[in-house]
């Protein structure tokens, strides 16, 4: 566990602990988290640990009970969440209820990454439909991307169908397809006819894509001087400038995206996280998503960066004001998520964000332990109108849900 030194707050010091010790105890649950014991080592040599210990203390205490910490939007919508392994304990599925019913939230998405094909259905016929939560767990599904493979898209497409009748709503790709994956040898691209027919089959389907594609520009850049320098110290698979992935392949995965969404006009795509666009150009992201049709994007995973405020050793950055701008011009075109397993906290923190302009927000509990950098964040003090579009009707809209 992380030391603090010389706590001015205890209680503050315990919330922070807090977090901590929710991720060790959830997160080895899921094939691939193991990043959540990060070495003693590692945390001597990124002093970033420190600096957000002292201004997490800063940070005026949250009354977790107090009005404002609920969300206020009758049956909300989590957009975007990861619930590998709930259907089969009893117990973090009663959690789970309680948690969505606490926070006022009928549906929660959930984006399979781990399981695929077969597998995957038995999950979810096996799982999720036989489970107290059938009616208000809304399934994703996932491919291994073995774009090569003989018959691989004629296959994928008969699994859709397949999925289609077990109610799974549409496809979660993982950022892993235009970075990592492979075909012939090269880096496969977003723009494959084999990806355009898979998904064009969704479309006619009625399943829309929630896609994962790039990452904060920042992953681009050298570790020395990185402004996210702890989470790519935990995270080290999302430092795309190891992998030799540089701001020319990011810019053209964007642009092979954008020609993907425009040849499948049948299918609708969320790219989540705001799409990873440089935020110095966010305002160039949200006119193409104003003129495309088909294309709309969640926030999920982004509220440190899209309200970040108080920031140690540098000026405020008041991004709030322009991720309320964009939000209150497009309320039609953007959707809620969280990208966390479900907590109290969690959706409280969310609420505290979205609802209120309160400044110096800790974000921790709304963030991968062990957050994304060294500020705090400010609320974007959202009205009700704008919350209900954002928070439910574009998600239940895209998913065919009542």
């Amino acid at each position: 566990m992380l030391k603090i030194e010389a706590a001015k707050d205890d209680r503050t010091e315990k919330e922070i602990l807090e977090v901590e010790e929710f991720w060790g105890e959830q997160a080895p649950k899921y094939p691939g988290w193991e990043w959540v014991e990060v070495p003693a080592e590692t945390r001597k040599k990124v002093s970033s640990y420190q600096r957000m210990a002292r201004l997490q203390l800063e940070a005026p205490a949250i009354d977790w009970r107090a009005p404002e910490t609920a969300l206020g939007v009758k049956d909300a919508v989590d957009g975007h969440s990861h619930l590998a392994g709930y259907p089969s304990s009893p117990k973090h599925m009663e959690m789970l209820e309680q948690v969505l019913d606490s926070a006022g939230i009928k549906y929660i998405i959930n984006l399979s990454l781990e399981v695929y094909w077969d597998e995957y259905l038995r999950e979810v016929e096996e799982g999720w439909l036989k489970s107290r939560l059938a009616k208000r767990v809304v399934n994703l599904t996932t491919f291994d991307w073995k774009l090569d493979e003989p018959g691989w898209v004629e296959k994928a497409c008969k699994y859709l169908d397949r999925a289609r009748k077990l109610n799974v709503r549409g496809v979660k790709v993982h950022k892993a397809l235009g970075v990592d994956v492979q075909t012939h040898g090269k880096r496969a691209r977003l723009n494959d006819t084999r990806i355009k027919e898979l998904f064009g089959h969704a479309g006619d389907l009625g399943m829309p894509i929630w896609i994962h594609y790039g990452d904060p520009w920042m992953f681009l850049m050298p570790l020395e001087g990185n402004e996210r320098l702890r989470e790519i110290t935990c995270f080290p698979d999302w430092h795309l400038y190891a992998k030799n992935f540089t701001d020319r392949d990011a810019w053209q995965l964007h642009e092979d995206f954008f020609n993907l969404v425009e040849s499948t006009p049948q299918t609708n795509y969320n790219a989540v996280h705001f799409a990873n666009y440089p935020w110095d150009r966010i305002d160039e992201y949200f006119r193409i998503l104003e003129r495309t049709p088909n294309l709309y994007s969640d926030i999920s995973g982004r509220m440190a960066e899209t309200g970040r405020g108080k920031w140690l050793g540098h000026e405020r950055d008041n991004r709030t004001a322009k991720t309320r701008e964009l939000i209150n011009r497009m309320p039609h075109k953007v959707i809620w998520g969280t990208d966390m397993l479900p907590t109290d906290k969690l959706y409280k923190v969310w609420s505290l964000y979205l609802r209120t302009t309160r400044k110096d927000i800790d974000y921790t509990f709304a963030s991968f332990y062990p957050g994304q950098g060294d500020w705090l964040v400010d609320g974007l003090g959202l009205e009700k109108p704008v919350l209900e579009k954002f928070c439910r009707d574009v998600a239940k809209g895209l998913l065919g849900l009542d």
